[in-house]
């Protein structure tokens, strides 16, 4: 079987092959260790089993892209015409998904003006010294507490920079 210290799949088999559950065997192993110091919600190891699956199936499919093809004539695809196949697989799937976003934008309508209204919400709650904590004129020696970045806490700091960055090119509308 698999060595545990060296993991490797077979890419030529599917993830239900005899070696590649061995692997998915180590590495839920892996996991059940790992998971004893997590801190969020636990999921089955048939919800692990699952992702693994998935990972699996999404690097199978990466490797066999890449892999070279044979042409019409029978002769084997060089390693420059699979690196200009995959380069345009990727520029083909980059303008895919630029096209979908652009059309989910523009469906979107008036959802700018609902986001629009909640970051001045946001902006009116923090008030003038909600944004900048840098800046302090005085010398003050009490305590500062400093906040931990937890995962579930919402993050709005690329909110709080688009309005900054929007201030700077329009400062008309503010």
């Amino acid at each position: 079987g698999p060595n545990p210290s060296h993991l490797q799949w077979d890419f030529n088999h599917p993830a239900s092959s005899p070696w590649n559950q061995a692997v998915i065997s180590q590495l839920m192993c892996l996991l059940v260790d790992m998971r004893q110091n997590w801190t969020v919600e636990t999921r089955s190891d048939k919800y692990w089993t699952g992702k693994i699956k998935q990972k699996f199936a999404r690097i199978k499919r990466c490797v066999d892209r890449a892999k070279p093809r044979v042409h019409d004539d029978l002769s084997v695809e060089m390693n420059a015409e699979v690196a200009a196949r995959l380069a345009n697989h990727k520029d083909e799937t980059l303008m895919k998904a630029r096209r979908d976003m652009q059309r989910r934008t523009e469906a979107k309508g008036d959802d700018d003006i609902v986001a629009w209204r909640f970051l001045h919400s946001v902006i009116t709650k923090l008030g003038s010294d909600g944004m900048s904590s840098e800046d302090s004129d005085s010398e003050d020696t009490e305590t500062i507490f400093c906040t931990h970045m937890l995962p579930w806490r919402r993050d709005i700091v690329k909110e709080l920079n688009l309005i900054d960055q929007q201030r700077l090119q329009d400062s008309s509308i503010f």
